[in-house]
């Protein structure tokens, strides 16, 4: 039997890099956005059946990669203070609400917290850019969100790579369109030093490439198990801006985190947009009969002002030193 080729490193050491996964991509070459090890990788995933490879060896390596990607997370996770921002992945980088959500990461990179996202556009790109911005002037992060503007819509992807690998060439088009700008920015903040910010991306939704503000990226096939993780490291608390399905999915498996106090205790959980979340999509009333009046008085908020967001999220203490 011919042991099946791949091209990624199933026991790693470390966390991932944006230049480590950027690698064969050129700014200047457009049909170069196929060529990053983000995207080979992307396409070995599809092409072996996604989520349920047909080889064993590489369910497997794959198995291989993600466990060693949880232990590189969790060695972050014990000296560090980390809080997850979660949101909407269609968020346009015109938007208020991706300003805002920049300027909360912001604060809370400059107030020495690790921020954590999935890693991908729209509210997460919006999180790491603002934390990539902590250690500059406030300008800089004005003039960087007007260049992203220029491309503010992510592009539909999802059919860029075919069951057999063929790759769609106007879609590789249109993400090197929406990539570029992001990825020209990010190369000018690692010359100037970058603040820093943690990207749980998957592989199951690789058809968009991991963001390159991030600078540490774990990066997992399965994305269950990606899911739990990225939620479990995020232990100073998570904040949640206005989102749909995915986001709600990521509410209540915090929430049941937080109930049965599966990581030793209750981490705040905040809503950033009071019409959204009590109103629009209304999981506040939901979540003052799911939990004790007393973990909600303490440890939940919903607000609109991205300072107080942040207060509530630097002020907390784990009980007894819990880590």
């Amino acid at each position: 039997m011919v042991t099946p080729q791949i091209p990624f490193t199933p026991i790693r050491w470390s966390l991932y890099e944006p230049a480590e996964l950027f690698t064969g991509f050129v700014p200047a070459n457009p049909s170069s956005y196929q060529e990053s090890l983000d995207f080979r990788i992307y396409r070995h995933f599809v092409m072996e059946g996604g989520s349920t490879p047909g080889s064993p060896f590489v369910a497997m390596m794959q198995a291989l990669h993600d466990n060693s990607i949880t232990q590189a997370v969790q060695q972050v996770r014990r000296r560090r203070r980390i809080a997850g921002i979660m949101g909407a992945h269609g968020l346009n980088r015109d938007a208020p609400g991706y300003r805002q959500i920049a300027e909360l990461a912001r604060l809370l990179t400059r107030a020495g917290i690790l921020v954590c996202t999935g890693g991908g556009p729209g509210a997460m790109e919006a999180a790491h850019l603002g934390a990539a911005h902590a250690p500059l002037r406030d300008s800089d992060l004005d003039a960087a969100v007007r260049a992203l503007s220029a491309e503010p819509k992510v592009p539909d992807l999802r059919a860029i790579v075919a069951s057999d690998g063929t790759v769609d060439q106007g879609l590789v088009a249109q993400g090197y369109k929406w990539l570029k700008p992001a990825y020209d920015i990010a190369q000018g903040l690692a010359k100037v030093g970058a603040g820093e910010s943690l990207a749980v991306p998957t592989w199951q939704y690789g058809s968009e490439p991991s963001t390159p503000f991030a600078t540490m990226i774990g990066k997992y096939f399965q994305n269950s198990i990606r899911e739990d993780g990225l939620l479990a490291v995020a232990r100073q608390g998570v904040v949640f801006s206005a989102g749909t399905a995915g986001t709600v999915q990521e509410i209540f498996q915090n929430a049941a985190q937080n109930f049965y106090r599966t990581f030793g205790h209750f981490s705040p959980m905040v809503f950033l947009g009071g019409e959204h979340w009590r109103t629009t999509c209304p999981v506040d009333a939901l979540l003052q009969t799911l939990l004790e009046k007393d973990d909600y008085g303490k440890f939940v908020l919903v607000t609109d002002d991205i300072n107080a967001a942040a207060s509530f999220i630097e002020k907390f203490v784990p009980p007894n030193g819990a880590p």
